[in-house]
C-alpha cells in the first residue's frame, strides 16, 4: 500500500482541497446531519415517553430550534 502524504497533496492541490471544504461547508449538509441526529434523539426518548405526540414533538423542536439558530448564525456572520 502507497502512503499519502496529506500536506504534501494539499500543497500541490490548493484549489482542490478549497473546493472540498466548500462543498462540504454547505447549508444543505449541516442540515440533513440536523435531521438525522433529530431522528436519533426521538429514537432514544421513544422509550421514556408515553405520549405519541411527544415522540414527534421533541425531535421536530429540536430540529427547528437549531435551524433557526444555524439561521442566525448565517446572518451574524453575513453582516460582520
Amino acid at each position: 500500500m502507497k502512503s499519502i502524504n496529506k500536506k504534501v497533496i494539499l500543497h500541490e492541490h490548493r484549489e482542490l482541497a478549497e473546493e472540498v471544504l466548500d462543498i462540504y461547508s454547505l447549508k444543505v449538509f449541516i442540515i440533513l446531519d440536523l435531521l438525522l441526529f433529530s431522528i436519533f434523539f426521538g429514537i432514544l426518548l421513544h422509550p421514556l415517553l408515553t405520549s405519541l405526540w411527544l415522540n414527534f414533538f421533541l425531535p421536530f423542536l429540536f430540529f427547528t430550534t437549531f435551524t433557526v439558530i444555524l439561521q442566525l448564525f448565517d446572518i451574524f456572520q453575513r453582516k460582520s
